[in-house]
């Protein structure tokens, strides 16, 4: 199950597919061009003299787009852009998960509601997957709150850190190969050092921590980086120095005092700045819906409070994540940055601040990183909310070391630009009348159109930068009079076109079309006169006429030119901008809805073009959720299309499901689910168990692992009731295994399902057992892309040459098959039960 999420004005992934709509639906735009360009054959065949007109300007290169043309665009519906500046992708206001932005103009009410970005493919049967585990009826249990997780090892007494038990195990296992053995020996001995109490260790943690950054560094004796075993050096590597930069940070945090974290407070101070935002909003129209957007009420009576307490930490981290909402648009952005917001926001980053202490830091990442669960995640996340608002620079840094390491991007997705060139549909032959009147001559006749599209990659390292090609070829007979005189012609023209499109943090601007168009050649087959049967005055007549057509050819190709060209670019611009739009809203409502119910977010963290494909990077999550902290897969060198997806995207997904604590009857589970997630198909499965109960544990009802190749699925349960049978206090896990049917990758149920709980111990399983395999379903495959497009014709000479799940992530690849090539993932390990 994934989710996507748009920036103020788009899905930042799913604007992609946009852009592959707008190449469906243009060819629209050529079938009417080619009417038009036949004109030029028909000027050719004029008489009379014509002006001469000024060429048409060359067309404008894609790289001559700088970055100061991406601000300031004014959005469609507006007034049309000046020529060469461009109009940015209508910004639907979008609302945060608690409340709607409201207009800077305009109280909330007359906001739009933005739609949201589908997914490719939520792999629906994570969330389908429901177990339950007997416990007798009566038997009295200890409650669960989680799934059941080995505690993380105390802390010795003293000033101790705890042993990071995930980059213990890396080294364990380096300290057994011969190459790397001393060296994973050797840092680990260091970091048991570390975290010894500072009168085990000498007190020289800074020593130590230099140490450990020699180590940390790559040696350069890599020989082969995709072999197992130096995957597993650079992996330890890469945990050890994320490690190295938090330790460093808390080593500074030891030093704060809560006195440091939270200045005095001053609620005159508060009062004083809330005051100047009231007088900011009464000069607008839209101030009331701000005033309840910035819960300026309730701001206003925790200000006469005499002390801080935890409603003011809750109610100002509530407005900080509303004033820095991803999805606002430039309107808002514009408003919520004047003076009087900013300096409330300084004043609120007082009340959001959290004391955190080094080991309170190190113990929560540490569990973090070894159980993966939502409910430790968050404990990470609360601290690095609680130090980025402190106002040390310490604190801030720890704040932003935790960013950078475990709120990375955790979906990341690149496309081709040959891919992207074979799915553009490409129109057939367009024959079309031509009737018209071109410099006061009537023009009839016939002609054929023949028009190739393509998608230019522009690049650029911080958006994704794309130009839509069209050339096209006109071959026409025509038919002009002029005076006594009839011209029969046939010609050949070739015209090209082009639009650039720049998607970038401040979401898609659309520069207006630019277009060339050339005259290849035009030929008089026949001329006719009224005085063709008179003698001598025939053959006068008919030299006047062909003189007059020969001394006027060059004036006419130089007009025709430029009428073609700036036809084919209104045109253009016509046929695009409506089918931009259009796909938007069809995003907004099919998708950005599901992210809003789940109140997730698709933060871009990284959007680049190349020559040869368009890549982003995104952080799917709320603002109190992680990201990705492990390095991803790598995509085989030779991909068309490549997508590395994190577990934590998925498990904010399933944590936003609001499972913890609930009790459904199996139906209502599943047409909960299918409201959340707007997959009405889920609510309609009719081989499910019959009067089946169950009820959530209180946290981590559902989360899932991608490791050693396959996708372990865990839901706990405080109780699940099916008639007079009764389990309580237990937790269900199964295996999914990638397998790749021809361009069809999906996961397949492994055939055992693990129970555990102290309820179950010696009692029968078959009962759950047979509850779980139709709720699981090994008939109900997780597929990660939709039908439509895995078989699609145009991808037949494609293949899957990755599809692995390793170390957090889910990596999949398509390239041009290859001979005898072999999908890259690891080969199905002996399913048994493993420990987190």
């Amino acid at each position: 199950m994934k989710s996507k999420q748009a920036s103020p004005i788009w899905p930042y992934l799913g604007i992609l597919a946009c852009l592959f709509v707008l190449s469906v639906t243009a060819p629209r735009a050529w079938d009417r061009m080619a009417r038009q360009e036949t004109l030029s054959h028909a000027l050719l065949a004029k008489k009379t003299r014509v002006a001469p007109v000024q060429a048409a300007p060359a067309p404008e290169r894609y790289e001559k787009v700088d970055d100061a043309e991406l601000t300031g665009r004014e959005a469609i519906g507006a007034e049309p852009a000046r020529s060469g500046e461009a109009t940015p992708v209508a910004e639907p206001n979008t609302e945060p998960a608690t409340a709607h932005p409201p207009a800077a103009e305009s109280p909330p009410a007359e906001q739009a509601v933005p739609p949201a970005p589908q997914v490719v493919n939520e792999p629906g049967p994570f969330i389908e997957v429901n177990n339950r585990t007997d416990t007798p009826a009566d038997e009295p249990e200890p409650e669960i709150t989680s799934v059941d997780e080995p505690a993380p090892e105390p802390a010795p007494a003293g000033n101790a850190w705890p042993l990071p038990r995930v980059l213990m195990g890396q080294l364990a296992r380096l300290a057994q190969q011969d190459s790397r053995g001393q060296w994973a020996e050797r840092a680990g001995n260091l970091i048991r050092d570390l975290c010894r109490p500072a009168e085990h260790n000498g007190g020289s943690a800074e020593g130590i921590l230099k140490q450990l950054r020699e180590l940390a560094q790559p040696d350069g004796t890599v020989a082969e980086v995709d072999s197992p075993q130096e995957s597993q050096t650079v992996r330890a590597r890469y945990a050890l120095a994320r490690w190295l930069d938090i330790w460093e940070g808390a080593v500074d945090l030891e030093k704060l005092s809560i006195a440091d974290v939270r200045p005095r407070y001053t609620p005159e101070v508060v009062r004083a700045r809330l005051a100047d935002v009231e007088s900011l909003l009464r000069k607008g129209p839209g101030g009331a819906g701000w005033r309840d957007y910035l819960q300026l009420e309730s701001l206003r009576d925790l200000a006469n409070r005499p002390q801080l307490d935890d409603e003011h930490r809750v109610a100002a981290r509530k407005v900080l994540d509303r004033l820095s909402y991803s999805r606002l648009t430039r309107s808002q952005w514009r408003f919520v940055n004047q003076e009087p917001l900013i300096a409330l926001q300084t004043e609120l980053r007082s009340w959001a601040a959290q004391h955190v202490t080094a080991a309170q830091l190190l113990t929560h990442l540490e569990q973090y990183e070894y159980t993966l669960s939502a409910s430790d995640a968050r404990l990470v996340a609360d601290d690095f909310r609680g130090l980025g608002w402190s106002a040390p620079q310490a604190a801030e840094n720890v704040s932003e070391r935790l960013d950078t390491h475990y709120r990375n991007a955790n979906v990341r997705v690149a496309c081709a630009g040959a891919l992207a060139n074979r799915l553009v549909p490409q129109p057939g032959k367009v024959d079309a009348r031509v009737q018209d009147v071109v410099v006061n001559v009537p023009v009839s006749g016939r002609s054929t159109t023949s028009t190739q599209l393509f998608v230019r990659l522009v690049p650029d390292a911080r958006r994704i930068r794309l130009g839509l090609e069209a050339r096209g070829l006109v071959d026409s007979n025509t038919t002009s009079s002029s005076g006594p005189a009839t011209f029969y012609n046939q010609g050949q023209s070739t015209f090209l076109a082009r639009k650039l499109m720049v998607l970038g943090p401040q979401g898609l601007s659309v520069w207006p079309a630019v277009a060339e168009a050339e005259n290849n050649y035009s030929y008089l087959v026949s001329l006719e006169t009224d005085f063709d049967g008179v003698p001598l005055m025939g053959a006068l007549v008919r030299n006047i006429a062909r003189s007059q057509h020969d001394e006027s050819l060059d004036e006419a190709r130089l007009e025709v030119e430029y009428k073609v060209a700036t036809r084919a670019r209104d045109q253009l611009d016509a046929e695009v901008r409506p089918q931009l739009i259009k796909a938007a809203q069809r995003i907004e409502k099919e998708q950005l809805a599901t992210l809003k119910r789940l109140g997730l977010d698709l933060v871009p963290l990284g959007l680049s073009t190349t020559e040869e494909r368009v890549v982003a990077r995104v952080r799917l999550g709320g603002p109190e959720q992680l990201g990705a902290h492990t390095p991803r897969l790598r995509a085989p060198a030779d991909s068309w299309f490549s997508m590395q997806l994190h577990q934590s995207a998925l498990n904010n997904a399933l944590e936003r499901l609001d499972l913890d604590g609930r009790s459904f009857a199996l139906p209502e589970l599943f047409a909960w689910t299918a409201e959340k997630l707007n997959r009405p198909q889920l609510a309609k499965l009719d081989d499910l168990p019959d009067n089946v109960h169950l009820t959530f544990a209180k946290q981590d009802a559902v989360r899932l692992r991608c490791e050693d190749g396959r996708v372990e699925v865990r839901f706990a349960f405080a109780e699940l009731k099916q008639g007079r049978n009764r389990w309580r206090n237990f937790t269900v896990r199964t295996l999914y295994w990638p397998e790749a049917d021809n361009l069809d990758p999906r996961f397949v149920r492994d055939p055992t399902i693990s129970f555990d709980g102290k309820s179950l111990k010696g009692k029968p399983e078959f009962v759950l057992r047979a509850i779980f395999s139709k709720v699981l379903s090994r008939n109900r495959d997780l597929r990660l892309l939709g039908e439509a497009i895995t078989s699609d014709p145009r991808l037949k000479d494609l293949q899957v040459t990755q599809f692995a799940v390793e170390d957090g992530w889910i990596g999949l690849a398509y390239s041009p098959q290859r001979a005898n090539a072999n999908v890259a993932r690891r080969p199905r390990l002996q399913p048994q039960p493993q420990s987190p």
